[in-house]
C-alpha cells in the first residue's frame, strides 16, 4: 500500500541572492511516498488509448540490483535479469500464459565468421543460435504482440584457441527475445537507452532502492537531504569565492547544473525548490566571475597608476 509521511524541516543554506523565505522550510515539509515520491499511476484499463505512454511510464525504471555488468564481445554492457522483467510484466498483464505469453516462430543456427589454422585452412566455423519470437498481451481488454529475436553463440573458438559449445544457447536466445519484446512496450526503457551509461541515474536509481527498503524512510530521507544540503553549500562557495578563473568557475558550474536534477531528485525536492537551488548555483556563478573581473580589473588599474610614478621617478 502507497502512503504518505511528512518530513521534519531542514534548513538549506541561503545564497547571497537571497531566496525566499519559505525555500528552505519547503525542502523537508514535502510529502513523499515510500515507493519514488509520487501516488501509484492508475493502472491501465479500458480507458488505456487516453494516455499511450502509460504503460511505458510504469515499466520504464529498472533497479539497479536488477542489473549486473557483462562483457559481450569485449564490451561491457548493462545486462537485466530476466525474472525481474517476467515479474514486471505479470504485475501488469497476469500470470504468463493468460494474460501474456509467447510463441517460437523460428529457431535456427546460423553458421558465422570462418576459423583458420596456423597454415590458413578452414578447420571450422562458428554458430550462432537464432530465434525469431512473438510475445502477445492482454492490456485494456485488448490483445496485442511484438515480434524481436533473440541470439547466442552456441559454437565458437574463444580467446584462447579453444572451441567452445554453449548447451543453453537455446535458453539464452530465448531470454534475449523475450527481453526485447518487453523493451518495444517500455520494460527497462532506462536501460535500452542508454540512460545507465550515466553513474549520475544509476546512483540514482540505487538511491531510490535504499529508500524503499529502509527500515527508517523518515530517517533516511533526511540523510539524503543533509547531503543535498552539503553539496549544494560547497558548490556555492567553490563557485563564488575559491576558483581563479571565470573559465573554469564556468566549467564548474555546469557541471553541477548538470548534477542538480539527479541530486535533488535522489533528495525527493520538488520542481519549485529544485529550481530555487538551481538560482542559487547560477547567481554563485556570476558573482564568482564578477569577483575574478573585478580582481584582474583592479589589478590593472593598480599598474597602470605604478606606470607614471615610475616614469616621474625616472
Amino acid at each position: 500500500m502507497t502512503w504518505l509521511r511528512a518530513t521534519p524541516t531542514l534548513n538549506l543554506p541561503l545564497s547571497d541572492s537571497h531566496p525566499p523565505a519559505n525555500f528552505l522550510e519547503n525542502i523537508m515539509n514535502q510529502q513523499v511516498t515510500q515507493q519514488g515520491g509520487s501516488q501509484a499511476e492508475p493502472r491501465a484499463d479500458a480507458s488505456v488509448h487516453s494516455d499511450h505512454m502509460a504503460l511505458w511510464n510504469r515499466v520504464k525504471t529498472t533497479p539497479a540490483s536488477a542489473t549486473k555488468p557483462a562483457n559481450v564481445n569485449g564490451q561491457t554492457i548493462t545486462s537485466i535479469d530476466t525474472i525481474h522483467m517476467i515479474q514486471m510484466a505479470t504485475k501488469e498483464f497476469g500470470p504468463m500464459g493468460i494474460g501474456w505469453g509467447y510463441s517460437i516462430d523460428e529457431e535456427r543456427f546460423d553458421q558465422g565468421a570462418p576459423v583458420a589454422d596456423a597454415q590458413g585452412a578452414v578447420i571450422g566455423h562458428e554458430h550462432t543460435h537464432t530465434i525469431r519470437m512473438t510475445l502477445w498481451f492482454k492490456l485494456g481488454g485488448e490483445r496485442g504482440e511484438v515480434t524481436q529475436y533473440g541470439h547466442t553463440r552456441a559454437i565458437y573458438r574463444t580467446n584462447k584457441g579453444t572451441w567452445m559449445t554453449d548447451g543453453e544457447a537455446p535458453k539464452k536466445s530465448t531470454s534475449d527475445a523475450m527481453k526485447k519484446c518487453l523493451s518495444l512496450l517500455g520494460f527497462s526503457a532506462d536501460i535500452f537507452s542508454g540512460l545507465y551509461d550515466d553513474q549520475g541515474y544509476v546512483a540514482e536509481r540505487r538511491t531510490q532502492e535504499r529508500l524503499e527498503k529502509s527500515d527508517n524512510f523518515d530517517a533516511e530521507l533526511e540523510r539524503l537531504r543533509q547531503e543535498f544540503k552539503a553539496w549544494l553549500e560547497s558548490q556555492r562557495k567553490m563557485l563564488q569565492h575559491q576558483l581563479p578563473h571565470p573559465r573554469s568557475i564556468q566549467l564548474a558550474g555546469d557541471k553541477a547544473l548538470n548534477q542538480l536534477s539527479d541530486r535533488a531528485s535522489m533528495a525527493r525536492l520538488d520542481e519549485s525548490t529544485t529550481g530555487v537551488a538551481r538560482k542559487q548555483l547560477q547567481d554563485a556563478m556570476q558573482l564568482g566571475i564578477e569577483r575574478v573581473t573585478s580582481a584582474k580589473q583592479a589589478e590593472k588599474d593598480a599598474q597602470a597608476e605604478q606606470q607614471p610614478q615610475e616614469s616621474t621617478h625616472g
